[in-house]
């Protein structure tokens, strides 16, 4: 969804919300507020996106499909098995510019009868990584139990070798172009999005030994990374170990673990300031939602907004709010953040489509 329909959708279920407030004084109208109420909410939710136009199949020779091409690796040319298949057509409209969103419970309605065409889409190592991602988290939401550690378990690599990656990916910075690095990296990639499906299946154990490696890298370096005199634009080490120290909580939340989660979060928030902290505001703000306390959720995003947090689509697209779209001050909050964007946009002369990014 572009921002500008975003925030005209925003503004008019803040309008529709307000008209229900002030008709709720009457006792005449009280059911009528609480059917507008109803429609502001279900209005603001999460839209289903339509899949644009379906990928062509049979590609001419030479031609070059998107869907195989490697991050800074030349793409190869299409042959006639690259052909794909249906299931492509229904992840692609749970993708945002073709990249691999954040992730949040029934996401995935789509799929949920295709369990076996996600599993060869994901066993496919040729295929876009990105493609591979979606499919192994759509497939959380159509296998479960044996079936779904039996598709996974073999994309996981261990997790000292998956740490390793994600640091000398970290490092890079993106100016590696050599094939084998590129592929070590994507390997990765999927490895955590194997390790982050099994534990929202219930299956923690993958996430709970990279948790412990990661744990084992800043634990001894707490007071360091805590320190808010330390910035990390200015250190590239630090900024590395809070990374780290976010993607912890992360991976808790990944199971439903808030407590955990929270702690790690609030770690950051609670000693840090500015960007540092965007996302896990950000995150605490779901966590909040989630656990039924939306005054709670709404001061958090309040602060993940004060500090940074510029993405005004997914915070009206992430299913972890959801419960927040009726309530005045979230829709509110959605508006300002909007209207900042805009004011950004015309300074800088441009009006570019994403300004943030999930984690």
């Amino acid at each position: 969804m572009r921002r500008a329909q975003t925030l005209a959708l925003v503004s008019a279920m803040l309008a529709l919300v307000q008209l229900a407030q002030a008709q709720a004084g009457s006792a005449d109208s009280g059911a009528a507020a609480q059917a507008t109420l109803e429609a502001a909410a279900q209005a603001a939710a999460p839209a289903t996106q339509v899949p644009g136009q379906v990928l062509a199949t049979g590609a001419a020779a030479g031609e070059r499909s998107p869907w195989y091409l490697e991050r800074g690796t030349a793409p190869r040319a299409a042959r006639s098995a690259d052909d794909l298949p249906p299931i492509v057509a229904k992840l692609r409209a749970c993708m945002r510019d073709q990249r691999v969103p954040g992730f949040y419970d029934g996401q995935f309605a789509s799929t949920v009868d295709d369990a076996d065409a996600l599993i060869r889409l994901l066993r496919d190592e040729t295929i876009h990584a990105s493609l591979r991602q979606i499919a192994i988290m759509a497939l959380q939401e159509a296998a479960d139990g044996e079936l779904l550690a039996q598709a996974l378990e073999p994309l996981i690599l261990d997790a000292d070798e998956e740490f390793r990656a994600e640091r000398d990916e970290w490092e890079d910075r993106g100016d590696t172009i050599e094939p084998a690095f590129i592929q070590r990296l994507l390997r990765a990639d999927v490895s955590r999005h194997a390790r982050f499906a099994l534990a929202k299946d219930g299956q923690p154990a993958r996430v709970l030994e990279k948790i412990e490696v990661m744990r084992h890298q800043v634990w001894r370096r707490r007071y360091l990374i805590l320190d808010a005199s330390i910035e990390s634009s200015r250190d590239p080490q630090v900024a590395w170990l809070r990374s780290v120290w976010f993607s912890i909580a992360y991976h808790f939340q990944q199971f439903d673990d808030y407590d955990s989660a929270s702690r790690w979060f609030h770690g950051l928030c609670d000693n840090l300031k500015g960007d540092d902290t965007r996302w896990a505001h950000y995150n605490l703000g779901c966590i909040e939602a989630l656990q039924g306390r939306p005054e709670e959720a709404v001061a958090q995003l309040e602060q993940a907004v004060a500090v940074g947090f510029l993405d005004v689509d997914w915070i009206t697209e992430d299913g972890d709010l959801a419960s927040l779209h009726g309530r005045p001050d979230y829709l509110a909050l959605v508006l300002r953040l909007g209207g900042r964007l805009n004011s950004n946009d015309e300074s800088a002369g441009a009006a570019p489509e994403e300004l943030g990014s999930q984690p």
